[in-house]
């Protein structure tokens, strides 16, 4: 499995946030957007979480679950999963005083 860096998965938790906030600007136009807005807005707070965190050791985002739990199938669930899964791989840097 290949190594996820920091600044790629950033990169990527900024896109998905992008995506999740035009998602929610969809529901509060009226019109159809994946997911519901409630799903939406836990799901951006997860999001900036793990970009602020950016150590699954540390914080480990639970709406995977529900995004397989989902009964319609999108293309936004397929990127939210797939950003958890390589939020797991993220491999945090040992400070100084770990390495000893």
């Amino acid at each position: 499995m290949p190594q996820v860096t920091n600044s790629t998965m950033k990169d990527f938790l900024d896109s998905l946030l992008t995506d999740v906030q035009a998602a929610i600007e969809l529901h509060q136009k009226g019109l159809p957007a994946p997911f519901s807005i409630r799903f939406l807005g836990n799901v951006k707070t997860e999001l900036e979480k793990m970009a602020a965190i950016m150590d699954p050791r540390i914080y480990r985002p639970s709406y995977p679950r529900f995004v397989l739990d989902w009964p319609e199938d999108s293309a936004l669930g397929d990127r939210l999963l797939s950003a958890s899964d390589l939020y797991g791989r993220i491999r945090p840097k040992k400070k100084p005083e770990e390495a000893i």
